[in-house]
């Protein structure tokens, strides 16, 4: 009985998904954002993003892949993350930038996963070398917060320590 209710409660809010609109899921997902229901906003963004208008609205489509990596973020998602940034970059070179890159280290970073902020802002130097001493200086913030061993490993592999 209780599978069927949850059956059901899923199949109800997906037909209200399909008929809202794209402007809709995208509130509806900044507010997950907002609540901190990192899997409710990320669910709601990438059901917005698979829908066949999303292609004709590039600046919806930001507003939601943004709310897609900082649900990620949040959620101690580093690797999706940065293969996120690596697969934007191509298409919205304007809106991927340092600044990016930093900020969603900063909020894996206040979410715990200090590897995976290490692994964002390696990604954002590699790919922004005329930011190296930005990208260096935010390594150097996250060696003040006290890092693991397995950390520091990955600091000296990447040539930072």
């Amino acid at each position: 009985m209780m599978r069927r209710s949850l059956s059901l409660l899923a199949l109800v809010g997906l037909m209200a998904a399909c008929g809202a609109s794209l402007a809709d899921q995208e509130k509806d997902a900044r507010a997950a954002l907002d609540a901190r229901d990192w899997a409710k906003a990320r669910s709601v963004a990438e059901q917005a993003l698979q829908r066949p208008e999303v292609g004709e609205d590039l600046a919806t489509a930001w507003r939601l892949e943004q709310v897609r990596m900082e649900a990620l973020a949040h959620a101690k998602q580093g690797a999706e993350v940065v293969s996120s940034l690596e697969r934007l970059a191509g298409k919205y070179p304007q809106q991927v930038t340092p600044a990016l890159y930093r900020s969603l280290a900063d909020k894996l970073n206040a979410a715990g996963e200090t590897s995976g902020a290490i692994d964002v802002l390696a990604a954002g130097d590699k790919r922004f070398p005329a930011e190296h001493a930005a990208f260096t200086e935010a390594i150097d913030a996250l060696k003040q917060g006290g890092l693991d061993p397995a950390e520091i490993e990955k600091l000296k592999a990447l040539g930072y320590l």
